[in-house]
Order: structure tokens, then C-alpha cells, then sequence
């Protein structure tokens, strides 16, 4: 399988954002996704096959970088791409000279969180009734890794 990782640019900016939909119980609006895609963000997909895998957003102030968004196509889910495009974000975020990065993650999404501990992220903060569910609201999980830079 021919794996490649491309900036997401207009070729790839509707596709990514059908994606997000899906994969979001309150997605941003298209307006949102869009300035996304611009300073100081960066974002990123994973096509196999010239087929979305998934993508990612990051955004870049100073010496930390956060992880604004991350989706892997359900039809890809559980064979690795999540891992995949983490690595390439934290290799980006190297690239950048960045000290330390961050993210948020809903409480319940175990399969990420574990993801995201294997890659050495650790609970910083949580957040009480952050994200909105059909059922109320769920905790927000602050995760954060150092990589010093380097």
C-alpha cells in the first residue's frame, strides 16, 4: 500500500472537512475548518492508495504547538493510521522547534487517549462538562508532551 502525507491544501480541503464532519458530534463550521488551514495553523493528511486516510491540524505559537484536530476515516480505523499521522504531527512539531505540545480529548474516547499515552502525552488538567454529548456533557482530558525542541 503506497502511503504518502500531503499539506492539506484546496485539493484536499473538502474532503478533510467531510471528514471531520463525520467524525464529530459538534464540528466546526466550514468558516472555522478553513481558517484553520491557515497561519498558525498546519495541517496534514494521510492518503493510501491517493485515498484519505485521515488528517490533522495543528496550530504553532512560540515554542508550543497544540493538536486543534485529528480524524482517521472510519474505514481505516484500528489498523494504525491514527499512529501514523501522531508521529508525523510530533515529527512536524520537531521540525518546528517546538518545546512542548498539547491537546484535548474527550473523556470517553479511550482508544485515543491510550494512543496518545503510548506516545508519551500525559494528563495535564481535566475539564468538567467541556464537550457537549446527546446525553449532556463529558469531561475534557489536558494532555500534554515535552519534547524539548530537539
Amino acid at each position: 500500500m503506497d502511503l504518502t502525507f500531503n499539506s492539506v491544501i484546496p485539493h484536499f480541503n473538502q474532503e478533510c472537512f467531510d471528514l471531520h464532519q463525520l467524525g464529530q458530534f459538534s464540528p466546526w463550521s466550514k468558516r472555522i475548518f478553513e481558517d484553520c488551514l491557515t497561519h498558525p495553523y498546519f495541517a496534514n493528511c494521510l492518503l493510501a492508495n491517493n485515498e484519505l486516510v485521515g488528517y490533522y491540524i495543528g496550530m504553532s505559537v512560540l515554542d508550543e504547538v497544540t493538536l486543534m484536530d485529528i480524524v482517521i476515516n472510519k474505514e481505516f480505523q484500528g489498523e494504525g493510521y491514527g499512529k501514523k499521522l501522531l508521529e508525523h504531527f510530533i515529527d512536524e512539531c520537531n521540525d518546528k522547534k517546538a518545546v512542548q505540545l498539547w491537546l484535548e480529548v474527550r473523556e470517553s474516547n479511550e482508544v485515543a487517549i491510550h494512543l496518545y499515552e503510548q506516545q508519551g502525552f500525559v494528563l495535564i488538567e481535566q475539564r468538567k462538562n467541556y464537550y457537549p454529548t446527546a446525553n449532556g456533557k463529558e469531561d475534557a482530558l489536558i494532555m500534554g508532551l515535552y519534547i524539548g525542541g530537539f
